[in-house]
Order: C-alpha cells, then structure tokens, then sequence
C-alpha cells in the first residue's frame, strides 16, 4: 500500500499520524479530567447535601422537641401522654445531638469546619459551637421547668427560653447557608479550573502541533529539494547533458554528502569525457593522415615497382643490343633519380606516420588513465551508499526499540488491567485507562511497523542505485579494455612503420648504390656488359623490395582504416554528452 504514496506524502503521515495520536490522547485525558470533576462535583454535592438533609432533620428534630416541651409545660396533658411526651422530648433531643454530631463528623472528614461565612464571615465549626451550647442550656432549663412541674402561659413562652432556643437554630441555620454557599462555590471554582485546564491543553496541543509541522515541513521541504535536484541532475546525465555546475557550499548532513558527491561525480564525467573528445579528436587525424599518408607511399611504391620494371627491361634490351646502351643508361639514370626522390618522399612520410602514431598510443594511455579515474568516482559513491545502508540499519533497529517499548508497555497495561478487575469496583477507573495505555502501545507498533517498511523500501531503492553503479563499472571496464585493444593496434601500427621506414633506407641505399653503377657505365663502355648484369640483378632485388614495401603499405592502409572506424565509433559514443 505504501508504494502507492510520494516520499513527501509519506512524511507528512509520519507527521499527521503521531500529531492525530497526541491530539487524540489530549481530548481522551480532557474527557476524561471532565468526567472526575463531574464525579468529584457530585461528590460534593452529595456531602454537602447529606450535611445539610442532617442539619434540617436536627431542626426538626428540635422544633419538635420544643413542641413535646411545650405540651408538656401546657398542664393539659394526662399523666400517660405525659410519660409519652417526655420520651418523645427525650428522643428527639438525642436526634438533635447525634444528626449533629454525623454532620459534624462528614465535614470534619472533607475538612470543611473552617469554612465560614460570606456575610458574617463566622465559620461552620464556631456555629456549631454555638448551637452546641444554646441548645444544651434550652435542654437544661426545660428539664428544669419540666421537673419543677411549673405549667401555665408563662412557662409555656418564657422569653429567655424561646431566646436561647432560636439561638441554637440560628446556629444550625447559619450551617445551612455556608455549606449551601460553599457546594455552590466549590462547583464554580472546578468547573472554572477543568476550563482552564482544557483551555490550556487545547493551546499546548495546538503550540505543539504547529511546532512539529513547521519543523516537519522545514525538513520535508529540504529533503524534497535535495531529491529533485538529484533527479533533475542524474536525468540530464542519462540524457547525456553534462553541463551542470557543482555548488560552491555544501551542508554538513548526509544529504550534502549526497549531492557534493553527485556533484562531483558529473564534474568527473565530464571532464572524462571532455579529455576522451579532445583525444579521439587528435587520434582520428592521425588516423586520417596516417591513412592518407599509407595511400601515398603505396602510389609512390607502385611508381617505383613501375620504374624498376622499365628499368629492368631496358637494361634486358642493353644486354640484346650494346648500340642502345647509351640511351638506356640515360633513362636508368632518370629512373634512378625519380626512384631516389620517391624514396625521401616515403622516408618523410613514414616519419611523419610513426610521429603520429607515437602521439595516438599516448593520448590513449591518458584515455585509459582517466576511465580508471572515473572507476575510482564511481567506487567512492558506492561507500556512500553502503553509509546510507548501515543508517538505515540503525535506524531499523531503533523502530525495533520502538516495538519492544510498545510491547512491554501492552504487558504492564495487561498486567494493570488484572490488578484493576482484582480491585473490583475501585479499579474500574484505572482498568480504562489500562486500555487506553494499551490501545496507545498498539498503535505505536503499528507506527513502528511503518518505519520498518519505509526502512525496507529505502533499502531497496539503495540496492538498485548500487545495481546501476556496477553497471557503470562494467560499462567503464569494457571502455577500458577497448582501449588496450586500440593500444595493441597502434603498437602493431608502430612496429610495421619501422619496418618500413627501415625498408626505405635500405631502398635509398641501393638507388644510391644503381646511381654510382650508372655513372661507372657512363665512364666506360667496356664494362657496359658486366656492369648490366650487375644493375639487372639489382633491380631485380629493387624490385623484390618494392613489392614488399607495397605489401606493408597495403596493411598500413588496412589499420589505418580499421584505426579510423574505432575512433568513429568513440566518437559516436562521446557526442551523445553534452559538456559546454
């Protein structure tokens, strides 16, 4: 599946999948902070509420208790609803106490004694203090009346102990009010904070966000750029432009290794390729002279193989009739002498051949030292990619951390999860946050998982361009063992020039030797016979010689031409790259 998607799309999920992960995990926590307060704001409300139903039914508790002593102090009552009214005083007296003393005791616990007033500013410990003492003093005064058995309108309204009472219920009143203004406050203040607290997070996440995606995108953007402009770069080159200039400043990271690399590698392409054109260029107009220069001295051989065969019949007719000597010495010697010229002809011409010849087997020794250079460029890279190899492993085996971590965390949250189900009701709580853990560790392994690919398609790619870099260095052996080919060649070339160069000079030295023959005759006609004979079987062996001459010119010719298709085949192969 992920073959379907771009590097650059692959990063961004890199970046989108963690940031939706983190996202995610932050609104969970929110809800799930939400949700304690609701809870803890119902707990509130439930010991608030708890304290304050105590309260009301203590106040009950009292007025009723003050109904009993009223009915009692009336002096209507007979002596059985007496006995019934004093237990019920009594009772409800004992209510009034222990509901106190259980609210007490719940705010006590919630450490809210000290929680006072808005208005009096009195707090819930000293109102309670105060009902405390109003109400035991009411009960000790009505007992008082009750046991002196005073009755009648004045006991049953006496100012001071109606006061007293109303005073206790002040207290119990003023209970009421605080905690009623305290559970209120309280919800207030948390729903407050849990707002703050979300509108902190919501900010964190959306700092933290950006942050990663603009650093994200900074490198995305950079290491995008960095892969175009190596496309763009290897694409000229496979389409054989090598016209790129290298960049004067390089990063220090892998990715300016690369490209300083990739750089230099097109620079020595292309100087290899600028010094094998300027080469071939003087080897195939050696080649082309040397061609030409072969056609020459071969006319210039057939023209001497002419003359001596001229010669040679004219000597023949010497020897048939002295009477024609004389002419025939005169047209030996003009053939001798056009012989002698077309021989320092050869001699110049083959010097110049062996001079070029000399230069080409130079010029392809340098030819062959610079595919070695581009060999020794093209090793180079291969280290760096075998670099890039051996990050990728390392980066393989920090996913592989990854995955570990993530499978350690899954077993604590299991092991979490089994502690929670032994705690039964009091571990739910902490069971579901055992499965977000888990379902976190999960994804996290998947995350890993995707790294791992990436790792894998990474290592592939890597594998093909070291594939293509041996391929070059096939390639650049076989250009190199083309060029050793080349140089046996012109060594052959070289050896067969010397040949004939020392062919012409034994050539000049006997049309040297037939000039001082023909003078001799010229001296003296009496040695005209002898003297024949001598020059009929020196051009014969002029003759031989020629022949040969005209053989090696004829194969100097022939690896001339098959030099000059060599070099036009190089020379197809250099122009497809363009260096200027």
């Amino acid at each position: 599946m992920t073959k379907l998607f771009s590097i650059r799309v692959r990063l961004i999920l890199l970046l989108l999948i963690p940031s939706l992960l983190y996202l995610g995990t932050s609104v969970y926590l929110l809800q799930v902070n939400k949700s304690n307060t609701d809870t803890l704001t119902s707990s509130l409300y439930e010991t608030t509420e708890k304290s304050v139903s105590l309260i009301l039914n203590a106040d009950r508790d009292m007025y009723q208790a003050m109904n009993a002593y009223q009915l009692l102090v009336s002096g209507t009552l007979t002596a059985e609803e007496k006995t019934n009214q004093l237990k019920l005083l009594k009772d409800n007296i004992e209510q009034t106490n222990t509901r106190v003393g259980q609210a007490v005791t719940i705010l006590k616990s919630k450490e809210l004694l000290q929680t006072a007033h808005a208005e009096t500013e009195v707090t819930i410990e000293q109102s309670e203090s105060s009902f405390q003492t109003s109400f035991d003093q009411w009960v000790k005064e009505a007992n008082a009346v009750i046991q002196a058995g005073s009755v009648g309108k004045g006991v049953l309204n006496e100012p001071k102990l109606m006061a007293t009472f109303e005073k206790g219920r002040e207290g119990l009143n003023a209970i009421g009010e605080i905690l009623d203004v305290h559970a209120k406050q309280s919800i207030v203040d948390i729903k407050q904070e849990n707002n703050a607290t979300a509108k902190g997070v919501y900010i964190g996440v959306a700092v933290i966000i950006f942050i990663l995606f603009g650093a994200g995108g900074f490198v995305i953007r950079k290491i995008m750029s960095v892969l175009r402009k190596i496309i763009t770069i290897t694409g000229g080159v496979a389409a054989g432009d090598l016209r790129h200039e290298a960049q004067l400043t390089y990063s220090k990271d892998e990715l300016g290794q690369i490209s300083e690399s990739v750089d230099h590698m097109v620079a020595k392409m292309r100087g290899l390729i600028g010094t094998i054109a300027h080469n071939t260029q003087f080897v195939h107009d050696a080649s082309v002279e040397l061609s030409d220069s072969s056609k020459e001295s071969a006319h210039a051989a057939e023209h001497v193989a002419s003359n001596i065969q001229e010669m040679t019949q004219e000597v023949e007719v010497q020897a048939r009739s002295s009477e024609e000597t004389s002419r025939a010495i005169e047209e030996m010697a003009i053939g001798i002498q056009r012989v002698a010229e077309n021989s320092s002809v050869m001699a110049d011409h083959s010097s110049l051949t062996s001079q070029h010849a000399t230069l080409g087997n130079e010029l392809l020794s340098k030819l062959q030292h610079q595919i070695v250079n581009m060999l020794s460029s093209v090793e180079q890279l291969s280290v760096t990619v075998q670099s890039l190899t051996r990050k990728s492993d390392e980066i393989g085996q920090i996913a592989s951390s990854i995955t570990s971590f993530a499978n350690q965390t899954n077993l604590l949250s299991l092991n979490a999860s089994i502690e929670a189900a032994r705690a039964g009701e009091h571990g739910k709580g902490f069971n579901v946050v055992a499965q977000e853990i888990r379902k976190l560790a999960s994804q996290s392994i998947e995350s890993a998982d995707g790294i791992n690919q990436l790792i894998h398609e990474t290592r592939v790619e890597i594998a093909s361009v070291s594939q293509s870099m041996n391929t070059t260095k096939q390639e650049a052996s076989a250009g190199s063992q083309m060029m050793q080919e080349v140089n046996q060649s012109f060594e052959t070339i070289m050896q067969s020039v010397t040949h004939i160069v020392t062919q012409i000079h034994e050539t000049s030295a006997i049309t040297q030797q037939m000039s001082a023959s023909s003078e001799e005759i010229s001296a003296t006609m009496d040695q005209s016979a002898s003297s024949s004979s001598q020059i009929l079987t020196r051009s014969q062996t002029v003759a031989a010689a020629t022949e040969e001459q005209l053989a090696m010119m004829q194969n100097i010719a022939a690896a001339s031409e098959q030099l000059k298709s060599v070099v036009d085949t190089l020379n197809e192969s250099v122009t497809y790259f363009k260096i200027k």
